[in-house]
Parts: C-alpha cells; sequence; structure tokens
C-alpha cells in the first residue's frame, strides 16, 4: 500500500538528494518517515518537507525544493518513468504525484491475501500484554465495563496487524473485604436465594442487599472485615465460598464477552498476586524506598505527586502493591515489552504513582508501561450505582440493539434468510462502533437514542457499504477481477484509490496512538468515498474493461472494509 510506495519513493529521492547536493547526511528512513500525504489530490500522493536540507546547506527552502523537483523530474530513473507522473515544488515542500496505473496495481496487490491486508512487522519478535474489561467479581458488567471492553479489544487486534505476540490479560477484581463480605451474608442468606437456578443473579441481589443492611447495622461491614481476615488466612469453607463467587461471575462475563467477540488469553485475578506481595515490599526496602507515615508504609515521590501507599496501618495491602507485583510478572514471565493497561482516566493518578515506584526501583522497562486511559459514559440523570442497584447493564444495551435490528429487518426485509445471525451482527456493530468512534479519552454522555441509531457516521453505515459492495459483486456474476484492464482516471475512483492506499498507515496510526477511533472515521471515510464513486459512475453494464476494472475497485473496498471492522471487533454481515 501507500508505505510500500513511500518507501520505493525513499529510495529514489535519497539518491537524487546524494547525486545532486552531494549529501549523505538524512537518511533514507528518516527521509521515508518524514513524506507526508496531502490532505488533497491536486498536491500530489505524497510531500516531502527539505527544511532538513535548508537548515544544513544554509539556503532557502523553496530554493532547494525547486532544485530538487527538477532534479527529480529530470532523473533517467527506472521508478521515475514507471510510476511518477509530476514532481512540483510548493514552498518547502517537493509534491509527487503517481500514476494512476502503478498506484492501483500497487493497491490489488496489497488486498490480493484478505488475510494480511494492512499489516506490518513493526512488533515482529515483541510481545505485547494489555489488561483490558476486568470487571469485579460479584458485579454484573454494566455499560461502563463497556468502553474498557471493546477500547481494549480494539487496542488488541490493532497491535496483532503491526506483528506483535499479543497477551490479552484480564486482570480480574477477585479480592478485596468486598467478598468478606459477601460471604458473611452468603452464610446468613444464601438459603434464601436461588443460586442453583439464578447463581449470578442471586449473586449480585445479595451483594445490594448487603450495601442496603449495612446503612442500617454499622456491625456489618466489621462482620465482613472479619470474615475477610479469615479468607486471607485460608479459611476452607471461606476459600470455598469465595472460588464459588469467581466461578458463578466468570461464566455469566464469559457469556457476555462471547456475545461481542471479545477474548482474554489469560486470567490473572488480584489473588493471583498474594504470594509476590511480600517479596514486592523486600524489594522496595531493599532499595530504601519503604517509609513509614502515620502507621502505614509508603514509598515518597517527590513534589511531583503524593506518596504511593504500599502497605495499610493495619497491615492489608493495595491495588498499588497489587499492580507492582503485576507489573514485574508482566515483565519477567510473560517477557513484555509493551505492557498496557487499559483503565478509566480516573485512575491515572494511580498508575503515574506506580509507574514512578518502577522507575525508583531501577526498572528501565518502566517506561514500557503505559496507561491507556479512557473517558467515561455519564448520564443525565447522575451517576450510576452498582451497590445500591441503579446501573445500565451492559447485557440489557446489548439486548436492546439487537431487538432494534429484529424490528428493523421486520419492517424493511422480513424474507432476510438468517435474521437473527444478522440482528446480532448489526444490533452489536452498532454499540461497538458508537463507542470506538469517539476519541477515547473523551467522556461520552450515553443515552439510548445515540447509543443505538443505524443512521449517519454509524457501524451498520460501515457494515451496509461492505454489503452493497457484496451485492455488486454477486451481480458481477464471475470471479472478482485480480487486475485492472483499464486504469481508473475519473476524479471520484482516485479519491477512493488514494484514500485505500493509506490503510495500513492508518492502522499503524491508530494502534501508536491507542486510539481506535482513527481507525473507525476512516472506514466512515471510505465508506463516503465509495458513495460518491457509486452514485456518479455506472459500474456494472459497462463496457467489458470499464466493468472489470471498476468490479476490482469494489472489490477492493469490500475487503478493506471487512478487515477494518473485524479489527475493530465488528463482523461484516453478507446482507442487511
Amino acid at each position: 500500500m501507500l508505505t510500500q510506495v513511500r518507501t520505493q519513493a525513499a529510495d529514489f529521492v535519497h539518491a537524487a538528494i546524494i547525486r545532486n547536493f552531494s549529501l549523505a547526511s538524512w537518511s533514507k528512513s528518516a527521509l521515508e518517515a518524514a513524506l507526508e500525504v496531502p490532505k488533497k489530490l491536486e498536491h500530489g500522493h505524497l510531500a516531502l518537507p527539505v527544511f532538513p536540507l535548508a537548515k544544513e546547506m544554509k539556503r532557502a527552502p523553496p530554493l532547494i525544493a525547486k532544485e530538487l523537483s527538477e532534479a527529480l523530474a529530470n532523473a533517467d530513473d527506472e521508478f521515475r518513468k514507471r510510476a511518477i507522473v509530476s514532481v512540483l515544488p510548493a514552498g518547502g515542500f517537493v509534491n509527487i504525484t503517481f500514476s494512476d496505473e502503478y498506484l492501483q496495481n500497487v493497491l490489488l496487490a496489497a488486498v490480493k491475501d484478505e488475510t494480511s491486508i494492512g499489516k506490518s512487522k513493526l512488533g515482529a519478535g515483541k510481545t505485547l500484554v494489555i489488561d483490558y474489561s476486568s470487571p469485579n467479581v460479584a458485579k454484573p458488567m454494566h455499560i461502563g465495563h463497556l468502553r474498557a471492553t471493546v477500547i481494549g479489544q480494539a487496542i488488541r487486534n490493532l497491535g496483532e496487524t503491526q506483528g506483535y505476540n499479543v497477551i490479552g490479560l484480564n486482570h480480574l477484581g477477585d479480592w478485596g473485604v468486598q467478598f468478606g463480605k459477601l460471604a458473611w451474608a452468603f452464610m446468613e442468606w444464601g438459603k434464601e436465594y436461588d443460586f442453583a437456578n439464578k447463581p449470578f443473579e442471586s449473586l449480585f441481589a445479595m451483594y445490594v442487599r448487603f450495601h442496603d443492611e449495612a446503612e442500617k447495622d454499622k456491625e456489618l461491614d466489621a462482620k465482613g472485615s472479619a470474615v475477610f481476615k479469615k479468607l486471607e488466612n485460608g479459611d476452607p469453607q471461606v476459600t470455598a465460598i469465595w472460588k464459588n463467587f469467581v466461578e458463578i461471575s466468570m461464566k455469566e462475563y464469559g457469556r457476555l464477552w462471547g456475545l461481542l467477540g471479545v477474548k482474554h488469553d489469560l486470567v490473572r485475578g488480584e489473588s493471583f498476586y498474594n504470594d509476590r506481595l511480600k517479596s514486592v515490599e523486600q524489594l522496595l526496602e531493599k532499595k530504601g524506598l519503604l517509609e513509614e507515615s502515620e502507621g502505614a508504609m509508603v514509598v515518597r515521590l517527590g513534589d511531583e505527586m503524593p506518596p504511593c501507599l504500599i502497605r495499610k496501618s493495619d497491615g492489608a495491602s493495595l491495588y498499588a502493591t497489587r499492580d507492582l507485583a503485576s507489573a514485574i510478572y508482566r515483565h519477567e514471565e510473560l517477557k513484555a515489552d509493551l505492557n498496557l493497561y487499559l483503565v478509566g482516566v480516573d485512575q491515572t493518578l494511580h498508575f503515574k504513582q506506580v509507574f514512578k515506584v518502577l522507575e525508583k526501583m531501577g526498572f528501565e522497562w518502566a517506561k514500557n508501561c503505559h496507561h491507556i486511559a479512557f473517558g467515561m459514559y455519564r448520564f443525565p440523570e447522575g451517576k450510576m450505582s452498582t451497590r445500591k442497584g441503579r446501573a445500565i447493564f451492559l447485557e440489557d444495551v446489548v439486548s436492546q440493539g439487537i431487538e432494534m435490528v429484529r424490528k428493523v429487518i421486520a419492517e424493511k426485509n422480513p424474507n432476510l434468510e438468517n435474521k437473527e445471525l444478522i440482528a446480532e451482527q448489526v444490533g452489536i456493530g452498532a454499540i461497538i462502533f458508537n463507542d470506538l468512534a469517539v476519541d477515547r479519552v473523551r467522556d461520552v454522555e450515553f443515552n439510548w437514542e445515540k447509543a443505538l441509531s443505524f443512521e449517519g457516521d454509524s457501524g451498520p453505515y460501515v457494515q451496509y457499504t461492505h454489503v452493497r459492495c457484496l451485492s455488486l459483486v454477486r451481480k458481477y456474476g464471475k470471479p472478482a477481477p485480480t487486475s485492472f484492464a483499464k486504469t481508473l482516471t475519473e476524479t471520484e475512483e482516485r479519491e477512493l484509490v488514494r484514500l485505500l492506499m493509506s490503510y495500513q498507515d492508518v492502522l499503524a496510526a491508530s494502534f501508536t496512538t491507542f486510539r481506535p477511533n482513527i481507525l473507525a472515521q476512516y472506514l466512515l471515510e471510505v465508506c463516503g468515498a465509495f458513495s460518491r464513486f457509486y452514485n456518479k459512475h455506472r459500474i456494472l453494464g459497462e463496457a467489458p474493461d470499464v466493468e472489470s476494472s471498476r468490479m476490482a475497485l469494489v472489490e477492493t473496498t469490500r475487503r478493506i472494509l471487512a478487515a477494518g471492522l473485524k479489527t475493530l471487533n465488528i463482523q461484516a454481515p453478507v446482507a442487511m
């Protein structure tokens, strides 16, 4: 794709710079990285800023751009003759326009293998560990978990497109005093609930009840803490109850993850690190970092942020202690070259503290740990509360999305085959795309109408464009062409080709910034460009060479849309 074009162009330009200016200081890799994609096609396909040359040569950038353009345009070079139409100066830039034939052939070759479209080797030989979704045991996943789940899965998929060995980690919230409270509630009230037939519903109802009762009876919290102490000490009865809670919850979460197409490779709950906490504290003590503060143990982090609390005055460990143990585990045992934490923006200070402590411990790899923060869902009626049983549950959102599509199908296409499958694909796709299309750092105000919209810039719009391409392929009645019988030169055709060529760059940018919205917005642009092409030009029934070439462009568009949707973890339906 454009990456290949950029590499070939960099070789060509680099040779010309050495030949005409006797300069070898600007490396080919640096030159290749400097090549930009102009926003408008009339400014060429690639633009090279010559300011680094101007600084070295102590000459005005426009003058250098003019001289370099002339040298490139007149070069007796096979690549120039085969691929380049024009090289023109524009201020301090050299604008390069490639031939339509060259670009279209590069594009077709790039999508020939549907399993490798847009993939790169940026992360080849490296391991990426990404922690996402990670709900708390006994609590249903609510709409607030949607972002951690779908953004995390999308970044995981993006990492795979860049060649990383990706390990998706579920850092399950399965430890803490709340489990002592739940265990106490189970021993006291468990027989009042239908755990045999409705285990998770019963578990959550009991969770809400405990917190309601604890507001009236202040002794309940102390009773729960006492039971948690038994759990920490390995009491067999309490441990068995706790394990049952985890098992019940994981079955429920697994069902929802299955609906959303989400997967994890490892479950490493907070409890996994219990026997690793002491060694973390010993290492901190050995490094001279651990200090006492009002009976608690902390690591001071200077004036830039508050101390990091490692152990409470009652001897209990904290999230920070577990996250330090987790980071060390991910580096030493999972061999993480890149360690990502998909957690809400409200935990920004926490992760700054954890990463700073790792740095003070002397771990150079701490710079490869990143908190991928995301904004929260906000609600007109105020904040959700799982403890009070007041929340919008993720399953309800998914179910309503599917039901809305069922109604649309019943109204507009009642004879559609596989209606239930398509209702799931489109309904779930709408919910995922609605989230991913927004920059993850922004807060999102949740409302049902917007979340489940199937109009305008939405997941169903992208899915429908894919279906429209597939419909044309079916009507064509022959295998999709693998070459252009005729070079496409109409404005809408060239604009679509130019946009499709940038798919690999979009994947790279989306991953390196950890922003799936870059890919989501790109897919909307492709759909818009395809719609303009489709509405302006007849595709089927034209002269054979024109029809064949336009169908090659249709199939290329379909493949890139399908690949992009898959990377966002959205299915591409075959009919709608």
